[in-house]
């Protein structure tokens, strides 16, 4: 084969595999860029719901009647935090938080057992406040949080963790936000979400984060615990293999290789 002809069949191969590697990269992609989804809708198709074992942060307060409010709130208590370098103390105030049971309840002031599990924070809010109008002059406010949010995120990401959500969704775009972003190695058509399902069983969905649709998934907003696993792609999964001095030695051997082709095609052409 002439040097001419090698090195257009080489440019030629390398703009085919180029083309075909970044359509890879991309997130979200669409054919149609009229394409549109609503992610608010979303969203609340995709609350999050609470389940056994969630910390609640619960608050009830009364305008007016602060005083009556105490009745239905747990009590405060001191919340001390400490440095590395002394000791330092917070003599803030804090709401004591309510455990979820494996039955699901929590055991609420004046209420007594309540069951909460399956239900969103507006939700609650709002069964709680029905369910306090009887014990009330007027309609109190209440504002329920959880307070155990958390995420994980491991596999091909610059920053692998265990991260707390201070919001009530988050979807998996902003989870690998938080984790710095995939690496070059992470396979964006299999990005696997385990999520433990309120049965107790332990699902694992595969999503493809380079096509649009992915976000009419039910599992493109996380929940509680979700953990997210960016699979490593072939070229990371080879390189588990090869040591770094074969690495070096391989390297090494396609230089040479490289540096002799072009000497043998530049004496060729004189």
């Amino acid at each position: 084969m002439k040097p001419n002809s090698l090195i257009f069949s080489l440019c030629l191969l390398l703009g085919i595999t180029s083309c075909t590697s970044y359509k890879k990269v991309p997130y979200l992609q669409t054919e149609d860029k009229r394409d549109v989804i609503n992610l608010r809708t979303l969203s609340k198709e995709n609350t999050v719901r609470f389940q056994p074992d969630d910390a609640l942060g619960i608050v009830v307060n009364v305008v007016g009647e602060q005083s009556v409010a105490y009745d239905y709130n747990l009590p405060l208590q001191p919340t001390a935090t400490t440095d590395n370098s002394e000791d330092i103390v917070n003599q803030g105030m804090g709401r004591q938080t309510y455990m979820i049971d494996k039955e699901g309840r929590i055991d609420f002031p004046v209420l007594g057992l309540v069951k909460v599990a399956g239900y969103t924070q507006e939700e609650l809010e709002k069964y709680l406040k029905e369910s306090l109008r009887d014990y009330l002059k007027v309609d109190p406010i209440v504002t329920v949080r959880l307070l155990n949010f958390k995420i994980s995120v491991i596999g091909e990401v610059n920053r692998p963790g265990q991260y707390n959500i201070n919001k009530d969704r988050i979807n998996i775009l902003e989870a690998l936000a938080l984790a710095g972003d995939m690496t070059i190695y992470g396979k964006r058509d299999e990005i696997e979400v385990i999520r433990e399902m309120p049965n107790g069983e332990l699902k694992i969905v595969t999503l493809d984060i380079s096509k649009a649709q992915t976000a009419s998934s039910p599992y493109f907003y996380l929940h509680q615990n979700d953990q997210i696993y960016v699979v490593p792609n072939s070229i990371k999964a080879r390189s588990a293999f090869i040591g770094g001095e074969t690495s070096l030695i391989v390297s090494v051997f396609g230089l040479l290789f490289t540096v002799t082709s072009v000497i043998i095609s530049v004496a060729k052409s004189k």
